[in-house]
């Protein structure tokens, strides 16, 4: 969160900070939502669900440099 908070992007600036909540409540089935929600835990893109997958000492800042790794 810290490399996130008070990054400029698209001409604004965006503030990330940690929630005092400790879930988001989703909205029901069929329940109207606006779309300011969604649950990406069982996506299959989701880079860091499987146990030991986190390496902390690979996360950087945002920056100009794009890093591309797994590409056949």
């Amino acid at each position: 969160m810290t490399h996130l908070d008070k990054l400029r992007i698209w001409n604004k600036t965006i503030r990330v900070m940690a929630s005092k909540h400790q879930a988001v409540q989703l909205p029901k089935e069929g329940q109207p939502d606006a779309g300011l929600t969604r649950d990406y835990a069982q996506n299959p893109l989701h880079r860091f669900k499987k146990p030991g997958s986190k390496n902390y000492q690979n996360i950087y800042p945002p920056s100009a440099t794009l890093h591309l790794s797994n590409i056949p």
